[in-house]
């Protein structure tokens, strides 16, 4: 149904500037307009929306034995849908759409219903394994110039040259090595755990901030300790002071100081640490825990890239 109270919206893509935003979710990068706003979030799922409707909604899984076209096409389009939905049509690539690279399978597809379609594609990426499945939606009081840029954006594994998350608004990159294995997102708290063997990365963003200080007496070690962020060997200790905010570090468990000797020329062994700080500008509060990171180089890189969008 028509939504006479917005005008038509311009939802182009422009290479340039601030009309567009990265986007990065489940392995996925895509650039996408900025009035885009994320909607909802699953594993290997994502819902965009313009002005709280759907504009793009995203499936994604990593198939494990052979590829069948027809039946992952089926499963993929299937989740998620009702039996009253309108029957999908697989169609020619459209005019203007981007062709991608050799080694990945392309169907595009369209659906319409009585007040709403949509067309999309479904990729298989032969390296990667990766199936993807993109929809747009299209209510009818406007035209989706935004999709070939959109698409011409899309990555199904690491660049090395975006954000490994870029949701809501918030964004961070993190070593290859890190999966994402963990992620909440509840009003006004954000938390996502990423790992990799004994190496743990956890991020959380809070807000709005002014409340939650005035709550915590206006001291980010209490944000900290209310929120369980600190484990009891550095619980009272009052933190170091960074940039906007606090750290602490402590070693690993399970791993003994260096001894002379044998251990003299080796590295230092993994440690913990936490960073919290206030940014101001957005009125965020934003925290990364590492655990026996490699180094402190690392944990510092990854603190570095997390803000918002």
């Amino acid at each position: 149904m028509q939504n006479l109270c917005f005008p038509e919206p311009d939802l182009t893509l422009t290479s340039h500037g601030h009309d567009t935003k990265p986007f990065a979710w489940a392995g996925i990068e895509l650039t996408i307009p900025a009035a885009w706003e994320t909607g909802h979030l699953g594993d290997g799922y994502a819902l965009l929306e313009h002005r709280y409707r759907p504009v793009l909604e995203m499936k994604t899984a990593t198939i494990r034995g052979r590829f069948n076209f027809q039946r992952h096409f089926k499963a993929l389009t299937r989740s998620g849908r009702t039996r009253s939905a309108p029957p999908l049509r697989l169609t020619p690539l459209p005019p203007g759409w981007p062709a991608f690279s050799a080694r990945m399978d392309v169907q595009p597809f369209a659906w319409q219903g009585d007040h709403v379609g949509g067309r999309g594609l479904l990729l298989y990426c032969r390296d990667c394994r990766k199936a993807t499945l993109i929809q747009f939606y299209d209510h009818g009081d406007h035209r989706l110039a935004a999709i070939p840029d959109v698409l011409a954006s899309f990555k199904d594994h690491t660049s090395g040259s975006g954000p490994t998350v870029a949701v809501y608004d918030i964004q961070a990159t993190l070593p290859d090595r890190f999966a994402l294995t963990r992620f909440q997102f509840d009003a006004g708290r954000f938390e996502l755990v990423f790992t990799r063997s004994r190496e743990g990365v956890t991020l959380w963003r809070w807000s709005p901030a002014d409340v939650i200080l005035d709550r915590c007496g206006n001291t980010l070690s209490h944000v900290a300790r209310n929120n369980g962020l600190l484990p009891p060997a550095v619980i009272d200790q009052n933190g170091r002071p960074v940039e906007g905010g606090l750290e602490w570090q402590w070693p690993a468990r399970g791993y003994r100081h260096r001894l002379r000797g044998f251990f003299a020329h080796r590295a230092p062994p993994p440690g913990h640490a936490l960073r919290i700080w206030h940014r101001s500008d957005s009125n965020r509060i934003l925290a990364v825990r590492g655990e026996a990171i490699d180094t402190f180089d690392t944990f510092e890189g990854i603190c570095t890239s997390y803000g918002a969008i």
